[in-house]
């Protein structure tokens, strides 16, 4: 089974999104949420399927922390948002099934659609996050055998 490299097009996401100063909620929480959200349901996921990198989920999950400076209540809600998608998985999925490599394409294809569609609405591009302008990058595959 073939799947995007998670690494190429996430960690570059991650770098992408908008910065989140401490405070009040911003036009894109919602969706930095859900992207915090998916990378949790992603390293269980990834991990019960024999990932390449067990830990690629949650050091993007930090480094998205990271980038949004966030004070200590803010980081907590994003860390608790992590953990209940890593936790929902966990009750469910067991072993690594068909159903589970087709959960963990679809939150990837999630996770890549909120990440340009805050690249759109917000205008940082590559070039912000001091990465080349490749979109070529987004298409890379990997063998996952």
């Amino acid at each position: 089974m073939r799947r995007l490299a998670p690494a190429a097009v996430l960690a570059a996401a991650i770098l992408l999104a908008p910065a989140r100063a401490a405070g009040p909620p911003t036009l894109y929480d919602a969706d930095l949420l859900r992207l915090s959200e998916i990378l949790g349901a992603l390293s269980w996921l990834d991990g019960i399927c024999g990932g390449a990198d067990p830990g690629v989920w949650r050091r993007q999950m930090d480094a998205l922390i990271g980038a949004q400076r966030m004070d200590s209540d803010d980081r907590r809600r994003y860390v608790d948002v992590f953990n209940r998608g890593h936790r929902t998985f966990a009750a469910v999925h067991r072993t690594c099934t068909a159903q589970t490599r087709f959960v963990i394409e679809t939150y990837f294809r999630e996770g890549v659609a909120i990440t340009a569609r805050l690249e759109d609405r917000f205008g940082r591009g590559p070039e912000a996050a001091g990465l080349p302008n490749n979109e070529s990058d987004g298409e890379k595959r990997v063998n996952d055998d």
